[in-house]
């Protein structure tokens, strides 16, 4: 039986597609003086219901084909932290509500 709802487990997806794309734009800025390295993109495909980790996609490279540009990174990277915050806030609630029904509370 699932205490959390069937909803924690799509949550907790979200989650860990949330961490990996973390991971991704991580090693993305360390590697912005190598020459070569293409940048590298997450996204969760629907149909397989995992996380796909492809080049980003529409960025000229450099002179020494890096396509790494900082200012994308950090975007990606404030935009990714909201949205891992914003479904660890759902995945806490869900867990305070089981909680709650469990202690028999908030009737």
């Amino acid at each position: 039986m699932d205490m959390l709802g069937s909803g924690a487990a799509s949550i907790q997806s979200f989650l860990d597609l949330a961490a990996d794309r973390h991971r991704v734009i991580q090693e993305n800025l360390a590697n912005i003086n190598t020459p070569g390295y293409r940048a590298k993109n997450v996204s969760f495909d629907q149909q397989l219901g995992r996380a796909m980790v492809t080049e980003r996609e529409g960025i000229n490279p450099r002179q020494d084909g890096n396509t790494v540009v900082p200012e994308i990174e950090n975007a990606e990277l404030r935009k990714n932290q909201l949205v891992y915050r914003l479904f660890l806030q759902a995945m806490t609630h869900r867990t305070r509500l089981a909680r709650s029904a469990i202690a028999g509370r908030g009737q």
